[in-house]
């Protein structure tokens, strides 16, 4: 027993460690002291000058997850939807106010959307029209021609519905894209030719079926990049294969689609 112990002995047991190992008075046991909870963190809307921050508040309620019973099922819906859900079934059952309201909510939006794409419809052909001007100076002024983006060649213009439509690049991001996926056309047009040869000239039957699939697979390659492309890019294929299993153009990348989507799911 050391000096200054007390006269019964310290038991050492369950909750009674040795002396050593004890917590001294007035000396914390946990110094770090308790870990402090995270705090949920929540979104920070931007009040700033020319915010409109209850816009963004109301967009948030707009759209936040909600969860509605339909017969025996509960789905998950944004919260507008929601609100327009119950509208639909308010004006089928007969209240004559919410149909009012619904129809002319129906008609405003219509005629807006109708409105924006006349607005397109006059921007791109005013666009279309200066950009095909400058390209015919500069070709008659013997000048480079220049490489707008998107080119006035790839906007379709329908009178007839006012859709207007741009079939092809439309950032210089895209551009390059499409410029990487033609150089890889042109490359699988080559391959294409050379196991196209390679296939007639073979005697070997192994030989042949492995020409005849390099064959095919080139081919599906460049089916699958011209169908992506715009009708001023689109390209034929020289030496197409017909046999089974070969790529058909036209189709390729609906079927590349379906087939990704059935392994995605």
């Amino acid at each position: 027993m050391s000096e200054g112990s007390p006269l019964v002995p310290y038991e050492v047991g369950y909750g009674r460690p040795p002396e050593e190992h004890r917590f001294r008075k007035g000396v914390s046991g946990n110094p770090a002291g308790r870990p402090k909870r995270a705090k949920p963190q929540k979104k920070q809307i931007n009040t700033g000058f020319g915010m409109k921050a209850a816009e963004e508040y109301l967009r948030l309620e707009a759209y936040r997850p909600v969860m509605v019973r339909e017969g025996e099922q509960v789905i998950e819906l944004p919260a507008i939807q929601a609100v327009f859900r119950a509208m639909g079934v308010a004006a089928m059952k007969g209240n004559r106010f919410v149909q009012k309201t619904l129809a002319d909510m129906v008609a405003r939006m219509e005629a807006e959307h109708h409105a924006s794409r006349f607005e397109l419809f006059g921007t791109m052909f005013e666009y279309q029209h200066k950009w095909r001007e400058e390209i015919e100076r500069c070709r008659n002024a013997g000048l480079p021609e220049p490489q707008p983006i998107p080119h006035p060649d790839d906007i379709h213009l329908d009178p007839n519905t006012g859709d207007a439509r741009v079939m092809g690049p439309k950032t210089h991001e895209q551009k390059q894209r499409q410029e990487e996926a033609l150089a890889r056309r042109a490359e699988a047009q080559e391959e294409v030719n050379y196991y196209a040869d390679k296939y007639r000239r073979a005697r070997d039957p192994d030989r042949k079926a492995r020409y005849l699939e390099e064959w095919h697979f080139e081919q599906r390659i460049f089916d699958i990049i011209n169908d992506a492309m715009g009708p001023r890019y689109k390209a034929k294929l020289d030496n197409r294969s017909y046999a089974k299993g070969a790529s058909r153009e036209g189709k390729a990348l609906a079927e590349f689609r379906t087939s990704k989507n059935r392994i995605g799911t």
